[in-house]
């Protein structure tokens, strides 16, 4: 299995270290920090101190360069620590390794030298990434290149020449300081280990009917070398949504990887859910959006979590101690929804931006906010319905009768007030003015399959059967029939993984196996072509923005695992 490093970075898990491609220029970059991270080193190859031409072959857990008549080889030997070596098959056109530190602007960058028994070491400060890098040489040599600026080098870089064709070293991230110890790595058992680690992980993924085989094997290559370690504001272990360019996990994400994660991986599908909720505030509010020194509070996202637990729970057992924590964390979130997310009092809870919903410029939300859409009291019901479930296993009868008669209440309050001719609206808080819109995210709603009448699902169902959304790959996010449509959109007509998901899920609760399948199979087949972008084109099926998103991995496993997986099954062979 090969991938195209332009569009999947080269990574492990813990790591916060990740090899891309860019304007034909291979770079270490770090993912540390901020959604958007600077690159840490360019890597350029050399004959004679000319550029050479170099081509490679990237697969999980190993990185072959090729330039003019030298091999690279690149693994990562542990989560702080790239190897790599170099070979040449003639010594008289040995080919240099260039490590450029000149990659983005920074104040305090630059290199110093440590001289050990064993030779000379080099620490690389690059301010730009709040980080430090030790360069340990075992075979071949290297030369510093810089320019000392009174506060920062100009031009920083190092040199690596082979020593009779042959060149190792290696490089490791130090988060304060290096502790000084020598360590000598085997690349061939490091790269053996690393294969054993991806192998044990790709076999535990869902499992997918058997042409989408190479897929599920990148869908799981893409989840596995997300994973960063605790770190920061990171209290455990934490899949990023990308090691591309959302370099972050977000209030809703998480939830859609522990989805994927719970068939047979309960313990990290637990810590995928239960992570955004370690940072629960007093108010019962979780954030936005978190990384290892960042955490955003100025927007939340939907509480799908209820559904999400729900979902997990499927394929995984909660212990008892799991269902309190999980019961007492919806409690204070579901709380922290009407209490400061109802401000007319009717009951109806609200967005107060986009970027609250999930869809951050849906159409929904092109009068100013607040504003009461039908999909958010859809996912309170259902969190409601399954604390009521949790409080009863728990033996809380009385918790549980609190819960049931709020899901009620919500329930009538939802029907009276995000509803018109049964089909769903979005309407301003306080003055109910309609909302004119034709985003799909209102009829997200379908997720309370036979719960909401039967003139209302009924009426929903006939609009997701026919072409005001459905193309022929799945789901558009904004009507393609609408003036505000646009091909790359974000949320106003690209197709994406969890809005499909959640639509494909209701409309199965209604009944509508054919289509849910249907609907699944173009996904599916999408994801197969064009890989796991962040989002596609609607009408196209072309992966937009970035191209290595996990949530998208996640849903790929789920909805082939669940709504094909049988299916394909039972299709006598030809």
């Amino acid at each position: 299995m090969k991938f195209d490093l332009e569009k999947i970075p080269f990574s492990m898990p813990d790591s916060f270290m990740a090899l891309s491609e860019e304007n034909n220029r291979i770079f270490i970059r770090s993912v540390r920090g901020h959604i958007a991270t600077p690159l840490i080193a360019g890597l350029e190859f050399r004959q004679r101190g000319k550029k050479c031409r170099y081509f490679y072959e990237a697969d999980p857990v190993e990185l072959l360069i090729r330039a003019e008549e030298t091999k690279i080889r690149i693994c990562f030997a542990d989560s702080d620590t790239l190897l790599i070596e170099s070979e040449s098959v003639e010594n008289n056109i040995e080919c240099e390794l260039f490590m450029n530190f000149d990659v983005a602007e920074s104040f305090f960058d630059y290199i110093y030298e440590i001289p050990k028994e064993d030779g000379i070491h080099y620490m690389v400060n690059a301010a730009k990434n709040n980080c430090k890098y030790i360069i340990s040489v075992q075979t071949g040599s290297a030369v510093v290149h810089q320019e000392w600026d009174e506060r920062k080098s100009n031009h920083a870089g190092i040199s690596f020449h082979p020593y009779h064709g042959k060149l190792s070293f290696s490089f490791s991230e130090v988060k304060t300081e290096w502790d000084e110890k020598i360590r000598h790595y085997c690349y061939q058992e490091s790269l053996e280990l690393r294969q054993r680690e991806f192998t044990e992980f790709y076999r535990s993924m869902p499992e997918t009917p058997e042409k989408y085989e190479e897929t599920r094997r990148m869908a799981a290559y893409i989840n596995w070398s997300a994973f960063v370690r605790a770190d920061g504001f990171l209290t455990r272990r934490t899949m990023y949504m990308s090691k591309n360019q959302m370099c972050s996990v977000w209030s809703w994400d998480h939830c859609f990887n522990a989805m994927a994660l719970a068939y047979y991986r309960p313990r990290e599908a637990w810590e995928q859910f239960i992570l955004m909720f370690d940072q629960q505030d007093m108010y019962g509010r979780i954030p936005d959006c978190l990384n290892d020194s960042e955490i955003i509070w100025n927007f939340c996202k939907p509480p799908i979590h209820g559904w999400a637990l729900s979902k997990m729970m499927q394929h995984m057992t909660l212990s008892r101690q799991q269902k309190k924590e999980a019961l007492d964390k919806l409690s204070k979130l579901t709380s922290w929804w009407f209490r400061y997310r109802d401000h007319d009092h009717d009951n109806i809870c609200e967005y107060c931006h986009g970027n609250d919903s999930g869809w951050d410029n849906s159409t929904a939300f092109c009068a100013l906010p607040p504003a009461e859409l039908p999909d958010l009291q859809a996912f309170l019901i259902l969190q409601l319905e399954v604390m009521e479930g949790l409080a009863s296993d728990l033996g809380k009868e009385l918790e549980a009768k609190t819960h049931h008669q709020k899901k009620e209440a919500v329930m009538q309050a939802m029907q009276k007030h995000c509803f018109l001719d049964n089909l769903p609206v979005a309407v301003s808080s306080g003055t109910h003015k309609l909302i004119k819109n034709e985003s799909l995210l209102l009829y997200e709603t379908i997720i309370l399959g036979k719960r909401l009448p039967t003139e209302i699902c009924e009426k929903m169902i006939q609009v997701l059967k026919g072409e005001k959304f459905l193309t022929d790959y799945g789901y558009a996010t904004e009507s393609p029939s609408s003036i505000n449509y646009q091909s790359d959109g974000y949320w106003r007509g690209p197709i994406w993984a969890p809005s499909t998901m959640i639509l494909l899920d209701g409309l199965q609760q209604c009944g509508e196996d054919e289509l849910s399948v249907q609907v699944a199979e173009k996904f599916c087949d999408m994801i197969q072509k064009n890989g796991f972008a962040e989002n596609f084109d609607a009408l196209t099926g072309e992966g937009l923005r970035d191209r290595a998103y996990t949530w998208t991995a996640s849903v790929f496993l789920v909805l082939a695992n669940e709504f094909l997986l049988d299916r394909s099954q039972t299709i006598p062979s030809k």
